[in-house]
Order: C-alpha cells, then sequence, then structure tokens
C-alpha cells in the first residue's frame, strides 16, 4: 500500500530540501515513510540544547557571583580594564590559576591603591571559569567561625571551617584589623592550618601597618609564616587613588 501523500508535501523546514522516500514491507503490505535527506534538524537540536546549557551555565555564575559576596563598588570591575599596579601578576595568577596548590598573593600596600578592587576583579574571572570564589573581610571570617559557639550558625567550628575550605579561592580583605584575644588566637591557628593542609588558593589584603601589628601578637608569627608559605607578596607602592586628584584604576 502506498501513501496517497507527494514526497514534495515533506521538505526540510529549515533548507527546504525535499525528503527521500523509502518503503519498509510488512507482511503483504508496504508502509512508505518520507526521511530527511539533511542533518538539518539534527543541528537545530544540537543549537537548541546548547542554548539550554547555555541558560544553565549563566544561572550558576549569576548564583556563583551572589555567593561570592564581592563588594558592591566592585562588581562593575574588570580585570581585562585594568591599567593599575601589579595588574600583569593579576592576569598571570589568572591564567596559570589551579585549585589546591596553594596558589596565593598576599597583597600589601596603603588604604585606597586598588588592592580590593585587583583581588575581587581576580575573583570575577575566575568565577567565569567555573571556580567557586569567596570574599570576606578576614574579622568577618572569624566572626563566622565564632558564631558556632551560638545557636545561630548551626555548624560546628570545624564543620564551618571546612566549609570556607570548599571554595577554590578564599579572598580575605582587610588582614589584620581584627582584634585578638587568647580564643581567637586559637580559632585563626585552627583555622589557617586547615586552610594550609587543605591547600586551599588565598588571596590577601592588607596595609603595612596592620602586617606591623601582627607581628607583635604573641604566638601569631607561626600562623602568619603559613599565610607566607600559601601566598607570594605582592607590594602596593603607589599612593591612594582615592586620595590623589586625577590618579585612577581604569
Amino acid at each position: 500500500m502506498i501513501s496517497e501523500e507527494t514526497e514534495t508535501e515533506h521538505k526540510c523546514q529549515i533548507c527546504g530540501k525535499p525528503y527521500i522516500q523509502k518503503s519498509v514491507k510488512f507482511q503483504e503490505f508496504y508502509k512508505t515513510f518520507y526521511v530527511a535527506d539533511c542533518n538539518c534538524e539534527e543541528k537545530e537540536k544540537e543549537r537548541q540544547e546548547q542554548i539550554l546549557k547555555n541558560i544553565q551555565h549563566k544561572k550558576v555564575l549569576r548564583k556563583r557571583l551572589k555567593d561570592a559576596t564581592f563588594p558592591f563598588d566592585t562588581l562593575g570591575k574588570r580585570l581585562k580594564t585594568r591599567t593599575c599596579e601589579n595588574v600583569e601578576i593579576a592576569r598571570e595568577y589568572v591564567a596559570n590559576f589551579r585549585p589546591r596548590q596553594r596558589q596565593g598573593l598576599y597583597f600589601v600596600g596603603s588604604v585606597g591603591n586598588a588592592k580590593t578592587t585587583l583581588a575581587v576583579c581576580i575573583g570575577k574571572e575566575l568565577i567565569k571559569q567555573g571556580y567557586k570564589v569567596k570574599f570576606i573581610v578576614f574579622s568577618q571570617a572569624i566572626r563566622k567561625l565564632q558564631s558556632t559557639y551560638g545557636t545561630k550558625n548551626p555548624l560546628e567550628f570545624m564543620e564551618q571551617v571546612e566549609e570556607f575550605g570548599k571554595y577554590d579561592l578564599l579572598i580575605f580583605d582587610d588582614f589584620g584589623r581584627e582584634a585578638y584575644k587568647d580564643r581567637t588566637l586559637t580559632d585563626v591557628a585552627d583555622f589557617v592550618n586547615y586552610l594550609y593542609t587543605n591547600k586551599n588558593n588565598v588571596i590577601i589584603t592588607s596595609n603595612p601597618e596592620m602586617v606591623e601589628k601582627i607581628h607583635e601578637i604573641p604566638d601569631f608569627n607561626a600562623m602568619f609564616d603559613r599565610f607566607f608559605q600559601m601566598t607570594k607578596q605582592v607590594d602596593f607602592k603607589n599612593t591612594s587613588y582615592r586620595r590623589e586628584a586625577g590618579a585612577k584604576c581604569n
């Protein structure tokens, strides 16, 4: 039995090429059908699948950018448009980044000379590559850990430490401004030791006076050395971009 439909009624809706007529015998009858003589439909299916993947990828990136908790005033900054001090070091860091390698940077310089902004730019570039990044002021990280001693945080201390350890890059801003008492000193020691053992990658920003302050804290030098072993110190020698008229970091 032959279908009354003609071949011209079966065309690719994309390129217009006619389908090929084929027949298959089934018992005493023949079943006629038409198949595409092109791969347009497969390509279209692949294109639609890629669109869905891109949409999902963008959703993941938006979630990771939100989770990173970057400062609001740095959200529009991009690494490829940076012209500030040490920008080439930042670009090289992104290009050679590998998680769990203790690849770290320690940005040291006076207030307002783009340390934090450059660190955030690195973080955003790595998020685009699929890595998980967390930005947090170091004193806030300590308060987060110590909140486990109360009822507001459902995690135990080391569980919270491990949550930090899940990130591919941790950016600790304003390191050294926190106040250290006996309990805090112990908590920071446990935290830093875990990050060192877990081979976490960290970027730290600090001011020279904060570095001096930390060196004067008893029993802190061992922890400070751990951060040094995890990072490469990068000095920012320019004066403040915020204070000097005409000096800016685009």
